[in-house]
């Protein structure tokens, strides 16, 4: 049997498991006069969490807050995803051991599940990533509160954000599996200016806006916190934020600090309502022009729901065995009522998509709909292509090419299909009727980005 043996005991945390239970009573007697005004945290029952990883005298208290919530589930394995730190990574590594040792004693590890995120992500195990403190920390809390579930530890370095919100998707599919995100904030700056970065980190995770992560923040684990943003998008997910504080909380030094925050991410009913009913009105419109349709009083749905009258644009994209793409249009500027782009663009992704005949009714009981509703396009200068790429985020933002009559759009999930800068813009100055090539020319782009609902 192999064991992922601690690395950082005895330094970020004791070594001893009398002095972590009597850390953790410390403070959870600090925490039950906290919750006896905040009833409605102490019963939060989170999908995911988000914790620091400092030494526990620093950071301690904030990541407890969260893993205590844990104790309210009834998960039965617990993945932790956190930064490298020690050595450089390109990608993400999984830990293939047998077990993780803590001072509390050891977790299984999950051995069927680490097999299939392999299989499914082409992930691989590199042993010296696995010393790596930005996880370890979080086990002994875990085994404190949830002595029995079994646990995953991946940790990555130079990663794509949109690939590890595939895995966060993938794992939350799972009602019995737990993720934690482990990131620490700004780091040696004075106080005054560790606050206003780090509240531009609280700011994005609060409004759940991927794209002020990269006004500021400073967050050693950004690309984990960019990735369950966009999962937490699309698993309707809502952060609720438990306990912001600073090195300076402890050490009384306010000239060279660093930041922590902990969050607890819980279903949020009402996107899950939003996500339904847009689901619902696009699978009506395309049931109604195919010939056979679905029972729905759009009327009622309307004014029972009244911001189906704000004026958005919409994609819809219909997938086929699969995610074969089947038929995808929509409109890059707002300019109707919700419902009417939803049901124009449904029947219009069905029906009438160049690339692709009719939808017919056989094929209609095996379709999957992806609505996606877009922000406010907004036009990125730039000098050349290196300076262009600089200013994209993958994964994050859908893109609009204009030069003269030519025009396309990528939405922002085909970075899926074309991770990198390169492919991407060949392909989409492609799809514009220019030459593969066209950056060269200068082209305008602009930026978007979406919030994604599709259908399980």
């Amino acid at each position: 049997m192999s064991t992922r043996e601690t690395s950082v005991a005895g330094q970020f945390y004791p070594s001893n498991a009398t002095e972590i239970r009597s850390m953790i009573q410390t403070y959870n007697t600090l925490l039950d006069a906290y919750f006896e005004s905040n009833n409605e945290i102490q019963n939060l029952n989170p999908r995911a969490v988000i914790v620091p990883h400092a030494g526990y005298i620093y950071s301690g208290f904030t990541a407890n807050i969260a893993l205590r919530l844990l104790e309210n589930s009834d998960v039965k394995r617990i993945v932790v995803i956190g930064p490298s730190h020690r050595v450089y990574l390109k990608g993400t590594s999984i830990s293939q051991y047998d077990s993780y040792a803590t001072p509390l004693g050891s977790l299984p590890i999950d051995k069927f599940l680490v097999d299939t995120l392999k299989e499914k992500f082409s992930f691989t195990c590199i042993p010296e990533a696995h010393h790596e403190h930005s996880t370890e920390v979080q086990l002994p809390l875990i085994k404190a509160y949830k002595p029995d579930v079994s646990v995953v530890e991946l940790v990555y370095g130079d990663e794509d954000p949109n690939k590890l919100a595939d895995v966060i998707n993938y794992l939350l599919e799972d009602t019995e599996t737990a993720v934690v995100i482990s990131t620490d904030l700004s780091h040696y700056y004075d106080i005054n200016k560790a606050n206003k970065l780090d509240t531009i980190c609280l700011n994005a995770i609060k409004h759940m806006e991927v794209k002020k992560l990269y006004d500021g923040c400073e967050a050693c684990g950004k690309i984990g916190l960019a990735a369950m943003l966009l999962s937490a998008k699309e698993r309707a997910l809502k952060p609720v934020l438990l306990d912001y504080r600073t090195s300076a909380d402890t050490s009384g030094d306010n000239s060279q600090v660093v930041g922590y925050m902990s969050a607890a991410f819980v279903q949020n009913h009402t996107v899950t309502k939003k996500k339904e009913i847009l689901l619902q009105l696009a699978r009506f419109a395309i049931s109604e022009v195919i010939g056979k349709p679905e029972n729905l009083n759009v009327d009622t749905l309307i004014k029972d729901n009244p911001w189906l009258e704000e004026e958005r644009a919409s994609f819809v994209t219909i997938t086929i065995d699969g995610d074969k793409l089947r038929g995808c249009i929509g409109s890059l500027i707002a300019h109707r009522k919700l419902y009417l782009d939803v049901i124009h663009n449904a029947k219009s992704a069905a029906m009438h998509d160049p690339r692709f005949p009719p939808l017919t009714l056989k094929e209609f009981e095996h379709i999957k709909i992806e609505i996606s509703l877009l922000t406010h396009p907004e036009s990125i200068s730039y000098d050349s292509p290196q300076t262009l790429k600089s200013k994209i985020r993958v994964g994050i933002d859908g893109v609009i090419i204009k030069n003269g009559t030519h025009q396309a759009t990528f939405l922002p999930q085909v970075w899926e299909e074309l991770p990198n800068f390169e492919v991407f813009f060949s392909h989409l100055c492609q799809k514009a009727g220019m030459s593969s090539d066209c950056l060269k020319n200068m082209p305008e782009i602009l930026v978007y980005q979406v919030e994604k609902y599709k259908e399980a």
